[in-house]
C-alpha cells in the first residue's frame, strides 16, 4: 500500500514543481510522515519508473527528483 503511494509521489512530483516547493517546507522525517511511505519505498518507486523511461532524458527527470529527495 505505502510503495503504491510513493510511486504516485514519485510520478506527480517529477512534474509538478508547486508539489515540490511545498514539500521542501519540511524535514524529511515529517514529509514522509505526511505521505505515508518510507525513505526505502521512495527508492523502489524512483527504481520502478527508471525501468520504464526508453529514453536518457526521462531517466534524468526521475535521477533529478532523487537528488532532490536527498537534500531535503
Amino acid at each position: 500500500m505505502a510503495l503504491s503511494k510513493a510511486i504516485t509521489f514519485v510520478k506527480t512530483a517529477s512534474s509538478n514543481e508547486e508539489l515540490r516547493n511545498a514539500c521542501t517546507s519540511f524535514s524529511k522525517e515529517k514529509l514522509l510522515l505526511k505521505l505515508n511511505f518510507s525513505e526505502v519505498e521512495f527508492e523502489d518507486a524512483i527504481n520502478m519508473q527508471l525501468v520504464k523511461c526508453q529514453s536518457y532524458e526521462q531517466a534524468e527527470v526521475y535521477q533529478q527528483l532523487r537528488i532532490w529527495f536527498l537534500l531535503i
